[in-house]
């Protein structure tokens, strides 16, 4: 006989697949070559294109899905949480090096799937970020970096993890946040000893 507490279980993973937690970008730049940026700007883009939904799926099938701020433009939403983390991860640039070169950071989404709040009521999943990198010469437009396919996936807890990580202060806005601000820092070159390396973890998700 199959054990009762066993179903919720079978129910649950049938609902996720197993996939790669993903921090993919291209090798990171040269300190000689960013050393004298001063970041003057930070740009998000969330294309119109890009499929989203209000259904409270387990895992609907499209490009973003953000709920944790509530009903509203879920594009600006989102442009809002990528143009906090370009600005946290330009806050990696040594302050005690005064760049005389103003740069613009930029980012275009092309994929931003975090939780439902069904998700996130059970067995949490990933948070999904994705997006291309451009660093240009403010004055110029020149670019000086990238195009970079930059993957930044975030674990996302779940059920009782995911109440704890509330109890900790920890919202899914800032630990995304916290997390991609960190990846673009390393491919930037800037990270230190925060740096993170390319590589892929087995989780549940999309």
């Amino acid at each position: 006989m199959i054990k009762s507490w066993f179903l919720p279980i079978v129910a649950a993973l049938g609902l996720s697949a197993c996939v790669s937690t993903n921090t993919t970008f291209p090798e990171p730049l040269r300190e000689d070559l960013t050393y004298n940026w001063k970041v003057v700007d930070v740009q998000a883009t969330v294309p119109r294109t890009l499929t989203t939904t209000d259904r409270n799926g387990q895992m609907p099938n499209v490009d973003l899905i953000w709920t944790e701020e509530g009903p509203g433009d879920t594009y600006a939403q989102i442009e809002a949480i990528m143009e906090e983390t370009l600005q946290r991860a330009a806050s990696h640039f040594q302050s005690s090096v005064k760049g005389s070169r103003p740069v613009i950071l930029r980012t275009e989404q092309t994929q931003f799937h975090s939780l439902t709040q069904r998700a996130r009521s059970n067995i949490g999943g990933i948070h999904n970020v994705d997006f291309i990198l451009t660093v240009v010469d403010a004055n110029t437009g020149e670019i000086l970096a990238g195009p970079a396919a930059i993957e930044a996936d975030v674990k996302a807890y779940g059920g009782a993890a995911a109440q704890a990580s509330i109890a900790r202060g920890e919202t899914m806005r800032s630990r995304i946040i916290d997390r991609v601000s960190i990846v673009i820092a390393s491919y930037l070159g800037i990270a230190g000893d925060q740096a993170v390396t390319p590589g892929s973890v087995r989780q549940i998700g999309r």
